[in-house]
């Protein structure tokens, strides 16, 4: 075969796939490479790609030759190489792959082989006893682990002298078990000795599932913020922008201002409380300490947002235009006094569609999502909003328009923020405009509880608990008062 029929067989062969949109099969490939083998042997013949006058015709027989020649030094080759690594050449050489080709292989196949196993951290027997310890203690005051390490069991029947004294010794003290209460607690429960580290973790856990757990709606309607430092920070109520204006042919468009007021002044404000378990409750293997005490702290830190929350929209107060929250100026009291009904909620409704944006007369049509009702009002108004007919009509058959197209939260801090709290309700947007923003400081809404070293001469433990918020009116459009009965 010509060099010319070589290659245009190669070409028949690469046209056929492309033809179907394919890669080679196995089978073209194997011919296609043989081919470029016999092909690179007649260039090196030639020493060029075409003939000349200067050289020769080559024999097709030497021609043959020599591709049989390289193609047994080929395999020869990688059958050497294969067997020097413990490797099976016969696949490589099927495969009609070059020695080069086989030679990066292997290398790659001893680069995995010899690559050392995942990296992880593996546990020494000083780790698996205080996860032990740790989870020991947390299952003695009665918090839920999952999965508990291996031997927790062995720590929850131990006291907390006992378990005092187990710790001490993991960290070398010889004589932790001849040790007094009060030696305990002088020389060695520092907030860096594994057992307090213990406490501290167990007291942590039990103050975080507190705090999720509390029982608060404000996070249900108020709107979530952050602030990056203490500094008060401004902002705006964005109105309107200008009609777009008819341009006549060959008219210039006119100028415009965005319409904007400026609005409240957020700032972030800490709150905390500071607790101790004292030495006498050491004694005394006081557990429910740990369980109760930073629960208790946990909810107050919580219920304190939700009460600054429902007071700061009852209590009615002056905002940053100098008026009052609901007044006449802003137009979101309702005229038709009384509980939830159809009457009154259509009067909230269209009052707060027709609030108008600053600085404008367009009306920004904010829908209703939120019914804020004292405990008092609570069951009627669900009976009302779960109603398909109007209970207040004798008629069954005049529907309710309002027939599960709001979501009632009812508070017990509105009954008693203000002398007619049991009367008084709310109609909200949803959290995205709600009239209240609640900010943290990074976003961070969980207190920070952090044990630390108790004054000289207190013998015990004790704890910070502080949080960073500030809770803040934004808006006055998206609220309307009913003042009730």
């Amino acid at each position: 075969m010509t060099l010319e029929q070589m290659l245009a067989r190669q070409k028949a062969i690469l046209d056929a796939a492309k033809t179907q949109k394919r890669d080679l099969n196995e089978t073209e490939q194997r011919e296609f490479d043989e081919l470029q083998r016999s092909i690179d042997a007649l260039r090196a013949i030639n020493g060029t790609n075409t003939q000349t006058p200067e050289q020769p015709p080559v024999n097709a027989e030497d021609l043959a030759r020599q591709a049989m020649e390289n193609e047994r030094q080929r395999a020869l080759d990688i059958d050497n190489l294969c067997r020097n690594f413990g490797y099976d050449p016969q696949e490589y050489i099927k495969e009609g792959k070059s020695i080069d080709e086989v030679r990066a292989l292997i290398l790659e196949k001893q680069l995995e082989d010899k690559k050392p196993s995942a990296v992880g951290i593996v546990k020494d027997e000083g780790d698996k006893i205080r996860d032990a310890a740790r989870d020991g203690l947390a299952l003695r005051v009665g918090v839920n682990i999952e999965k508990p390490a291996e031997g927790a069991n062995q720590f929850r029947n131990m006291s907390l002298k006992e378990l005092a004294v187990e710790t001490l010794r993991m960290e070398g003290v010889a004589n932790a078990s001849r040790l007094s209460a009060d030696e305990l607690l002088r020389q060695y429960m520092t907030p860096t000795s594994l057992f307090a580290g213990i406490m501290d973790q167990t007291a942590r856990t039990v103050f975080e599932k507190a705090y999720t757990e509390a029982e608060t709606t404000y996070q249900l309607w108020t709107k979530r913020g952050t602030l990056k430092d203490f500094r008060p920070t401004k902002t705006y109520q964005v109105g309107t922008a200008g009609e777009l204006l008819l341009v006549p042919e060959n008219g210039e468009l006119k100028h415009d201002m965005v319409n904007a007021e400026e609005g409240p002044q957020r700032q972030l404000l800490t709150f905390g409380r500071q607790f101790t378990m004292s030495r006498q409750a050491f004694i005394n293997d006081d557990v429910d300490f740990i369980s109760t005490i930073p629960a208790l702290y946990a909810q107050s830190a919580r219920l304190g947002i939700n009460r600054l929350v429902y007071q700061l929209l009852a209590k009615n107060p002056v905002i940053w235009d100098g008026k009052q929250l609901f007044s006449s100026d802003h137009k979101n009291i309702s005229a038709v006094n009384g509980a939830p009904s159809v009457d009154s909620i259509a009067d909230m409704r269209m009052k707060m569609k027709k609030q108008k944006a600053a600085g404008g007369e367009v009306n920004l049509n904010i829908p209703a999502k939120f019914l804020l009702v004292p405990t008092t009002l609570e069951t009627r108004t669900g009976q009302f909003i779960g109603s398909t007919v109007d209970p207040s009509q004798s008629n069954p058959n005049i529907k309710n328009p309002f027939f599960n197209s709001l979501t009632i939260i009812s508070d017990a801090e509105l009954d008693d923020a203000t002398a007619n709290g049991e009367k008084e309700w709310y109609l909200t947007a949803d959290q995205l405009r709600s009239p209240i923003q609640v900010d943290y400081l990074n976003g961070v809404d969980m207190p920070t509880i952090v044990m630390k070293q108790p004054p000289a001469g207190q013998l015990g433990y004790m704890w910070d608990i502080y949080i960073d918020y500030g809770v803040t009116i934004v808006d006055y459009k998206t609220a309307v008062k009913n003042n009730g009965q």
